[in-house]
């Protein structure tokens, strides 16, 4: 796996916008430094033909005056780099010792062009009226020179300061992540028990929203780790009591010389064994389901055949308690469920309604839609919950104060957890038909 450095990442994209910005800078200036010298070249190349104009008209018909023409003709003080040609009609009437004789430029204006393998840059001046036109030029190798040299001028220290550079970026990438090494000291030195939260107000403020999600983990771990500690120590409980009866028994089994008492012994081992064995299967139970991986679990089904086989599975459990067990529901009710965890549902709510409905009661499993969603309610007559306890009865392992059931306290525990996994909502209520309760889980509809 490749590791990612955040220090050499930063030291890249660092010196990369250095030099970025290194060559634009020296390229704006080189440029703008040979358009300003472009510039002065052609008004200077303006300026002498102004100059040359101006001797030249004077000097036509003065053979003194004409030899002495263009003597004192300079482009920025240099001589040698200069041409010039002074046209009377079709006559060349004067030029530069190094100009040729036929016309260097063929257009008014400003030019450049090629004269003897040499680059030129040319200004044309024309006068119509007096047939007077003087043609100047100048190497137009100049501006290319002093570029350069501000090129080099620029570029050459900025080599010799690379390496300071670079350790400057360095050192101030390193000191810049010094919090961040911290950090992970901090983080480093912690127990696997030690979930208080980071201190985010002594990190930097780019690093504090990882921060503040990690504190977030940390407090739900807590939550997790407290919770599995109580449900560790509440199951230990729980099983301790239907173990030790079942020690018990034996020893009284064991020591019995009569045989009902025997038998009676035998008879309660049986019945802790029952307790036990419901209780380790639920347990079990609780910790198969998993909400995070809901939505690889869930496709479409028919509540009504989930529902339909627990109801007849339970119902000899019913007939032996004397209750009249039934079920209420359309021809099909359709949802996105899980049938193994569903079928657990339902049976753990029809179990609790048996369980807590005195004999010759009655149990039913409705099955409505409505709204978009799927309700199913288990309905007993039993003798139903307080308001105050209502919220209690989700929560492991707790029973009913006063109830004289056999349960593990469980069942609702798990109820609850499968209806999280189904997004669906479960509610208590009482039987609106007398004594009793009622509690409805409601799934969204499958489309």
């Amino acid at each position: 796996m490749r590791v990612i450095s955040l220090r050499r990442r930063m030291l890249y994209i660092l010196l990369s916008a250095f030099f970025i910005v290194w060559f634009v800078a020296t390229g704006v200036t080189i440029s703008n430094t040979a358009a300003r010298i472009r510039e002065g070249i052609d008004n200077q190349l303006v300026a002498a033909s102004d100059t040359l104009y101006q001797q030249a008209k004077q000097a036509i018909g003065d053979d003194a005056a004409m030899e002495n023409l263009g003597d004192d003709v300079r482009i920025f003080g240099r001589v040698d780099t200069s041409l010039y040609q002074v046209w009377y009609g079709d006559n060349l009437i004067k030029k530069s010792d190094n100009a040729p004789t036929h016309r260097m430029s063929n257009r008014p204006g400003f030019q450049a062009g090629d004269l003897n393998d040499i680059r030129w840059r040319f200004y044309y001046r024309v006068d119509a009226v007096r047939g007077l036109d003087v043609i100047i030029a100048f190497k137009d190798d100049f501006s290319g020179d002093v570029a350069d040299q501000i090129g080099r001028a620029t570029t050459y220290p900025m080599l010799l300061a690379l390496p300071f550079i670079g350790i400057a970026i360095y050192l101030g990438v390193t000191r810049g992540l010094k919090p961040l090494r911290a950090l992970e000291s901090q983080i480093t030195a912690r127990t696997p028990t030690q979930m208080d939260p980071i201190d985010a107000d002594q990190v930097p403020h780019e690093v504090r929203g990882i921060v503040r999600s990690l504190n977030g983990l940390l407090e739900r771990l807590q939550i997790a780790i407290e919770g599995e500690r109580r449900f560790t120590s509440n199951a230990s409980h729980e099983l301790r009591t239907p173990l030790a009866a079942i020690e018990v028994q034996t020893q009284v089994a064991l020591r019995a010389t009569d045989h009902e008492e025997r038998k009676k012994a035998l008879n309660q081992i049986s019945h802790s064994v029952d307790r036990a064995t419901r209780m380790v299967s639920q347990l079990l139970t609780m910790a198969r389901i998993d909400p995070d991986g809901a939505e690889s679990m869930l496709h479409q089904l028919d509540l009504r055949r989930v529902v339909e086989e627990e109801v007849a599975e339970i119902s000899q459990t019913a007939l032996d308690k004397q209750i009249d067990i039934g079920m209420d529901a359309p021809e099909s009710a359709l949802i996105d469920g899980d049938p193994d965890a569903l079928s657990i549902l339902t049976r753990n709510l029809l179990d609790n309604a048996i369980r807590y409905t005195p004999e010759g009661g009655q149990v039913t499993a409705a099955i409505r839609q409505a709204g978009g969603h799927v309700f199913l309610s288990v309905i007993d007559t039993g003798p139903g919950i307080s308001d105050e306890e209502k919220v209690k009865v989700y929560d492991r392992f707790y029973r009913i104060v006063g109830s004289t059931s056999s349960g593990a306290g469980l069942g609702l525990s798990i109820v609850k957890r499968i209806a999280e996994l189904h997004q669906a909502d479960l509610r208590l209520s009482d039987n609106p038909d007398g004594q009793g309760l009622v509690i409805s889980v409601a799934f969204k509809e499958s489309v």
